[in-house]
């Protein structure tokens, strides 16, 4: 435990700063390129609880983490034994994490909804449920194993508005539109496919510049951190685009493995 403890802290952190004329709406979020093991809840839960103090420390409003982080992600109709309601037991902890950290978090995970299970994603305070999203694009075979959802959420924080796109729902156009459609200045984009930050920084993952700039909004990713055939942790990507196609913040590309970048983006008032 202590060795692993280690390697979440051996944090390679980017700072960067949008700027504006108007600077009276601003927010602070961390992206996270965290492992997340299969079946490991509770290692996962430790994983959030560990990264979310480590973005306290830099002031975040807001800390990203990829897709189904707390069960991992793998096509099995298994994964609905991890599935639980957003008033379940991982939801309480998360609430108790963004509580004592004083950050919101924005977290993946499989949510039962009655005989339903969907890939989700969950924004939690230390009060409670402030947003979710529940994937509505699910990738070739997805569909075996959870159910779509059907909404475009946006939520607020600090005055400027967000929305959820997971994963393959960025390859299309379509959520992305919805999202700013209904007002997201800010596309979360939490990723559970294993890319390396060479892809952003070479410009092999184009999909991601094209919906910040076809859609005229900052777009926060993050991924979970692959693992080498020898399980040593690859460089796992956290990025940030700016809305004119833009790459302005990128996790290392040789490593440590588990890395966070923190943005902060300052818009004019509306």
């Amino acid at each position: 435990m202590q060795r692993v403890v280690r390697s979440w802290l051996a944090v390679s952190l980017l700072l960067a700063t949008g700027a504006c004329h108007d600077p009276t709406r601003t927010v602070t979020i961390a992206a996270v390129s965290a492992e997340s093991r299969l079946h490991d809840v509770e290692g996962n839960l430790g994983r959030v609880e560990i990264w979310a103090r480590r973005a306290a420390e830099y002031q975040a409003d807001l800390v990203l983490f990829p897709e189904t982080m707390i069960s991992g992600w793998w096509a099995s109709r298994e994964i609905r034994r991890y599935a639980e309601p957003l008033d379940g037991p991982v939801v309480q902890r998360l609430m108790s994490i963004a509580r004592e950290s004083g950050v919101v978090l924005a977290v993946g995970l499989t949510e039962r909804n009655g005989d339903r299970a969907h890939i989700t994603h969950v924004v939690v305070d230390g009060d409670g449920v402030r947003a979710t999203h529940r994937k509505s694009r699910l990738s070739p075979g997805e569909e075996k194993y959870w159910d779509p959802g059907d909404d475009a959420n946006v939520f607020e924080l600090n005055g400027i508005r967000m929305g959820i796109a997971i994963c393959y729902e960025s390859v299309n156009p379509e959520t992305c539109a919805a999202l700013r459609a209904n007002g997201a200045e800010i596309i979360l984009a939490p990723y559970a496919n294993a890319t390396g930050p060479s892809e952003l920084a070479t410009g092999r993952r184009a999909y991601p510049f094209a919906r910040a700039r076809e859609n005229g909004v900052w777009y926060v990713a993050c991924d979970s951190t692959p693992r080498e055939e020898d399980q040593s942790l690859k460089p796992g990507a956290a990025y940030v685009i700016n809305p004119r196609g833009e790459l302005v913040a990128l996790t290392p590309l040789d490593g440590p493995g588990e890395a966070m970048v923190v943005h902060t983006i300052t818009f004019a008032s509306r």
